[in-house]
């Protein structure tokens, strides 16, 4: 009954085979899904913080030049001419910001700046104190949207780190099976050694 052990030891060695193949595919395409998330991870980063901390920068330094304006001593038309067109700089970039991924708080601080922009704008121009005071409060939003890109940056790189560890706790995994069906197929083969029948052919001397 050895041919029988033999298809059976054939049929073995042709699912490990098919199961070897078949881990090699899945294992590539893990590696595939977790490179594209990372990937899309960095993007996110770049496109939508790093990106929008630019904005939030500009925008920081056009709102001291209103402060710098609103302390300047020169008469009030060319004061209001100064702070508008710093206000008309600003408005530009925070449309160019606003285009970026937003949380739910980060847009409330942003739809707040706005608000708080317009303080700045004619007829409010008149009342230094109350001007200052605006400008202090864009720039203290402008501080909180900065913190919000920080904290947002930290959470997509711990997330593109735990995609990292994750893709290869897989691989490493899928390698350690692999290595058991290899050994499998090896012992599949020398027991297919063992059942080669020795026909020997018998020297005619001994006749």
């Amino acid at each position: 009954m050895k041919w029988t052990y033999s298809i059976k030891n054939k049929l073995a060695a042709s699912g490990a085979l098919l199961s070897l193949c078949l881990l090699v595919l899945f294992s590539n395409y893990i590696d595939r899904d977790h490179t594209q998330n990372v990937k899309n991870s960095i993007s996110t980063l770049y496109e939508d913080r790093l990106i929008a901390e630019g904005y939030i920068l500009k925008m920081t330094s056009g709102v001291y030049q209103i402060k710098e304006a609103i302390n300047a001593d020169m008469n009030d038309a060319n004061k209001n001419n100064t702070i508008n067109n710093l206000l008309l700089n600003i408005k530009e970039i925070s449309n160019a910001y606003q285009k970026t991924k937003f949380t739910d708080v980060e847009k409330k601080k942003a739809d707040e700046l706005l608000n708080t922009l317009r303080e700045l704008e004619p007829p409010y121009l008149n009342n230094t104190p109350i001007k200052l005071e605006s400008a202090n409060k864009a720039l203290g939003i402008l501080n909180e949207l900065s913190a919000i890109q920080l904290e947002e940056s930290k959470q997509i790189m711990d997330s593109a780190e735990t995609l990292y560890l994750s893709g290869k706790t897989s691989s490493q995994f899928v390698f350690a099976i692999i290595i058991i069906i290899l050994l499998v197929l090896q012992a599949l083969v020398f027991t297919s050694k063992t059942l080669i029948p020795n026909n020997k052919t018998k020297s005619p001397n001994l006749n």
